[in-house]
């Protein structure tokens, strides 16, 4: 599981990394909402765990959009703000859970083991008015369906998966096609054409990345 751990005091920042790691989880740091905002633009996360007081802002702003992405991750606030009125502004802008400083690190990992397992599983994903439905293979632009061809959809699916990543056209074609895929990268070119002329509702978020390959950037 991969946790993106957005937190400025350093001594707690690093026992918390360190405990995490201890215990099977690969962590990304950021001690600030511009290592933050940087970190979740290149990575999917499973989880992110949020403190509120950063130098350059509160972990409130960050709640709303790091929510908003196709397959959300799970958000905990780690914050020494424990008011009821905290708490609940906390939950209501979409955070799954909250948590008062000092946080037990024990009760952390077993909160958010729960808090990972309850994750649904084979749900429709949503990027704008796009909807994705892997398990009944379904794709829909607001109330209108629309038809792909197989690989198309394997490719939108596979770019809904890892939102906000830069992806090369290599790993797109052995991830998607098949290491035993006689083509090219040629191949990945065609379809992401296929997929902009065919989803205009995507066409500005499906980004070419220069030299590398392609990048689907979540919706504000």
């Amino acid at each position: 599981m991969n946790i993106l751990l957005i937190e400025d005091e350093v001594k707690l920042a690093h026992v918390t990394e360190r405990f995490l790691r201890h215990h099977g989880y690969e962590v990304t740091l950021a001690m600030s909402i511009g290592q933050a905002k940087d970190a979740l633009s290149k990575t999917t996360f499973d989880a992110v765990l949020v403190d509120v007081r950063l130098p350059d802002g509160d972990g409130w702003s960050l709640v709303p959009s790091i929510k908003a992405v196709a397959m959300p991750p799970v958000v905990f606030m780690m914050t020494s703000r424990g008011e009821a009125d905290d708490r609940v502004f906390g939950l209501e802008l979409g955070a799954d859970d909250y948590l008062v400083k000092p946080v037990v690190l024990k009760e952390l990992t077993i909160r958010l083991e729960r808090a990972l397992n309850q994750r649904p599983k084979d749900t429709a994903f949503r990027l704008g008015d796009l909807t994705l439905d892997p398990k009944a293979r379904l794709v829909k632009n607001g109330e209108q369906s629309l038809s792909l061809a197989k690989m198309e959809f394997e490719l939108l699916t596979y770019f809904v998966e890892h939102v906000g990543e830069a992806l090369s056209r290599d790993q797109i074609l052995d991830d998607v096609w098949g290491y035993t895929f006689g083509g090219d990268t040629r191949t990945v070119d065609t379809h992401v054409k296929q997929l902009r002329d065919k989803l205009p509702t995507i066409k500005q978020q499906l980004k070419t990345v220069h030299r590398v390959g392609y990048r689907l950037e979540a919706m504000e």
